[in-house]
């Protein structure tokens, strides 16, 4: 990993320099101004200095290529432990017996997509509650249905009810579509033409990441501003404040390396009315999920959104994931297409898939 630092007069220039030298993928370290110098430069407008890093492939770099093995190594031990972990689960939750009413539903449940434990727990707690005894299997299959719609819960998508200026957060985790998933709630509300709407990008780590969006927000004719830290922020909330919603994009980040004390989190906790979007894929395996949703817990009141339904085997990370936590889900992505590939959650549609009626 190399760093090298440029320097424009503006934030952009800076930005069109590194990007022609070092492409899109380059990281951006640290944005800051600097005086210029000479003993005038006190008196000329302050210059902006970024500093990326890079990739640049060397043979001979020894010490790269042993840290490299040892976060491999890592990675490795992770997954074998959460398998391990994983296995003990399973053999202790194989001997919960459920009648033979109920057994059926749990193979359809796993087979679309929820964790046996998931399944297993629901369908025990649920015989628990009712005599299944002398029910037909319309009634059964009935009551089943109804019970994964409790399960799933309100739906709850983007509340625009309240008269003030609203700042909607998407945060999640690398690769689940934040930003394809923002532009598409965003473009629905530019065809209803009823709201003004700004657009804000904390995603500085990739370069193509402020691409995506600004390609977006020229085609919604949407203004965009780019922010590095919190006081820029707040800069951006003075500048859009005859806005009536100001969605904000996050940069996408190993959960495993976020805490409550990374700025932005610090940036939501400090504004008032918002409405904070965690972006899940409906593509991520259970023992990942839950990792994920135990390193977001830190965040209160958040919705959910699961992307890549139509990539995914099964709806059954709804279902896990409701399990695993209280906060609401929100809408379902099916697709790339802005902005019709994304739908408010229909739980009795997904309910009827669990079950395999769909």
């Amino acid at each position: 990993m190399k760093v090298k630092k440029y320097i424009g007069n503006t934030t952009h220039e800076a930005m069109t320099k590194l990007k022609k030298e070092l492409g899109s993928e380059a990281v951006v370290l640290n944005t800051r101004t600097i005086k210029q110098k000479g003993l005038l430069g006190i008196f000329k407008k302050p210059l902006v200095e970024i500093t990326a890093a890079y990739e640049k492939n060397d043979p001979l770099d020894l010490k790269n290529i042993h840290e490299d093995n040892l976060v491999n190594i890592n990675r490795e031990l992770i997954v074998l432990r959460n398998m391990i972990n994983q296995i003990s689960t399973d053999v202790k939750e194989k001997d919960i017996e459920i009648p033979t009413e109920l057994d059926s539903y749990r193979s359809k449940l796993i087979e679309n997509g929820v964790e046996y434990i998931t399944a297993t727990s629901i369908l025990k707690k649920l015989n628990e509650q009712v005599d299944f005894n002398n029910k037909d299997s319309a009634i059964v299959k009935g009551i089943i249905k109804q019970t994964l719609m409790e399960y799933i819960g309100q739906v709850k998508p983007l509340n625009l009810d309240n008269p003030y200026q609203k700042i909607i957060f998407f945060v999640g985790p690398t690769g689940v579509g934040k930003t394809t998933t923002l532009a598409k709630i965003a473009a629905q509300l530019v065809m209803k033409k009823k709201y003004d709407i700004g657009l804000v990008t904390s995603d500085t780590y990739r370069i193509a990441a402020i691409d995506q969006l600004k390609a977006y927000s020229d085609i919604l004719q949407l203004p965009l501003e780019v922010i590095y830290n919190e006081s820029d922020m707040y800069k951006t909330l003075v500048t859009f404040k005859d806005k009536d919603i100001v969605f904000v994009d996050t940069a996408g980040r190993n959960h495993r390396d976020i805490d409550e004390n990374d700025e932005i989190f610090k940036i939501i906790d400090s504004i008032k009315n918002k409405e904070v979007f965690l972006v899940l894929s409906g593509t991520t395996d259970y023992s990942t999920l839950k990792s994920i949703i135990n390193h977001y817990s830190f965040i209160k009141d958040y919705k959910i959104i699961f992307t890549k339904i139509d990539e995914s085997e099964g709806l059954g990370n709804i279902l896990n994931a409701k399990f695993l936590t209280q906060n609401p889900v929100s809408y379902i992505t099916t697709g790339q297409n802005v902005p019709d590939d994304i739908e408010i959650l229909d739980k009795e549609k997904v309910a009827c898939h669990l079950i395999g009626e769909i």
